[in-house]
């Protein structure tokens, strides 16, 4: 007489978003997308779902972030499971997954906060995949835009850089308060669009003041 046993294992649905880290301002509501957690696998295992709501994102200190594309997921203790080492977790950015044990969540540093992942980097890394590029790369052309007003924002600069070209990333440069320190970087996707982005934008008024654009020598 043969027996079989078969083994379940449990696969949690969270509505946890993915997030990047900043320094502490309002915080800024985001589009949810789930990410996966399920216990580890083995051979001869099935997988039975089930669901549960993770606690608020803005009393969350403590995160885990996927090695592939560097999204993170405000997670505590307790949504890795009520017992064992952690659990497998699956980044519904990227698809990398990995174990995530418990001891190894990082905490926020102070004057840091997580904000939702900018749809802007949500679409730049689908892009990415789809073309065989690493999930982290922002583009080409690093340029270096001087002379910012103390009142401009990335997502007025991300509007104005796509007018000429397609944006991979903006970054202002801020001091220790969070404060825009007037000048900051943006990556055009190809060298192409960094070109003409000097071309068309530097000089141009952006809030009061006359942008300065070049390439970045960093």
């Amino acid at each position: 007489t043969t027996t079989t046993t078969t083994t379940t294992t449990t696969t949690t649905t969270t509505t946890t978003p993915p997030m990047m880290m900043t320094r502490s301002k309002p915080f800024q509501h985001g589009r949810t997308i789930q990410l996966w957690l399920s216990d580890q696998q083995q051979e001869g295992q099935t997988a039975e779902a089930t669901t549960f709501s993770s606690s608020t994102t803005t009393t969350i200190t403590t995160y885990a972030q996927c090695g592939r594309c560097q999204s993170s997921y405000a997670l505590t203790e307790e949504d890795l499971g009520p017992t064992g080492k952690g659990r497998r977790l699956e980044c519904s950015v990227c698809g990398h997954s990995w174990f995530q044990s418990k001891d190894r969540l990082m905490t926020l540093s102070e004057g840091y906060e997580l904000v939702p992942l900018p749809l802007m980097d949500l679409d730049r890394i689908a892009t990415n995949l789809r073309e065989g590029k690493a999930a982290k790369y922002t583009g080409d052309s690093k340029l270096y835009v001087g002379n910012i007003s103390f009142d401009s924002t990335e997502e007025e600069l991300i509007e104005l850089f796509s007018s000429v070209g397609e944006c991979g990333s903006v970054s202002l440069v801020r001091d220790e308060q969070g404060r825009n320190r007037g000048f900051g970087f943006v990556t055009m996707r190809t060298k192409e669009d960094g070109d003409a982005a000097i071309e068309k934008l530097n000089g141009m008024e952006l809030n009061g003041r006359t942008i300065a654009v070049r390439e970045s020598n960093n």
